[in-house]
């Protein structure tokens, strides 16, 4: 399997074409698929499919960057000791957070018992056939998943504490967790994050925000959505202060 290199150029999210994106679609492999092909110099869509989890969600992190010009990510989060329960902020990197994609190598994993398992990388592709195999229960879904991913060992079912808990040291991105003290209490606190639905929501928000500036250029001034976005952004914000001004 390739591995995504750390330098395949991403440019920012914000042309023509990006206005067609659903971002509103249920099949999330599909449009994190499709928005990473569109926007990287890797267009091919079956490259993406073939990606690890961790590798994609890191490329839309750096999707993220090079969109925004941020490299932080400003959240927050409710204290889970119920008597306190304040509510506080948090700071991620994002730089570091898309340097955490992996290598692309298998996962292994020890035991109490000794058992050694090997686990290849889940991808896009398995995301997708498993979206497409819908299971009755939550075992018979996680025996599917392992039966797709291990290479060598033995696995059972009771050993799902354990993976889950070597998967997110050994490939973070896949179930990202934040530790965090309460301000207030000084209770610790295991916030989880979603990082790609962060990721994607973002961006739809930035989406939602070009068609308002496209719509108020072409009001104002008769462009066409080409000519609106081909103006570099921080021009087009002039031109939007002028139309607010103008009003």
């Amino acid at each position: 399997m390739e591995r995504v290199p750390l330098d395949n150029p991403i440019r920012r999210f914000g042309q023509a074409v990006d206005l067609d994106l659903d971002f509103d679609q249920s099949d999330r492999p599909s449009l994190v698929t499709a928005l990473l092909a569109q926007c990287s110099l890797h267009g091919d869509a079956g490259y993406w499919w073939s990606q690890p989890v961790g590798a994609r969600s890191a490329a839309l992190l750096r999707l993220l960057i090079e969109t925004e010009g941020t490299r932080q990510l400003d959240l927050s989060a409710r204290c889970s000791h119920p008597p306190c329960a304040a509510a506080f902020e948090f700071e991620l990197s994002l730089q570091a957070l898309a340097a955490c994609g992996g290598d692309g190598g298998p996962l292994h994993i020890v035991f109490d018992d000794a058992r050694c398992v090997s686990l290849r990388r889940p991808t896009g592709a398995d995301l997708r056939d498993w979206r497409g195999k819908p299971a009755a229960t939550r075992d018979e879904a996680l025996g599917m998943m392992l039966a797709t991913l291990l290479l060598d060992g033995e696995v059972r079912l009771q050993d799902e504490a354990r993976l889950s808990a070597a998967i997110a040291e050994l490939d973070p991105l896949i179930d990202f967790t934040v530790d965090c003290a309460c301000p207030v209490c000084a209770t610790p606190n295991q916030v989880a994050l979603d990082l790609e639905a962060l990721a994607l929501s973002r961006l739809a928000a930035r989406q939602r925000l070009l068609l308002r500036e496209v719509h108020e250029l072409a009001s104002h001034y008769g462009w066409t959505e080409q000519e609106a976005l081909a103006v570099p952004a921080p021009r087009r914000a002039q031109y939007l202060a002028l139309c607010e001004a103008a009003r």
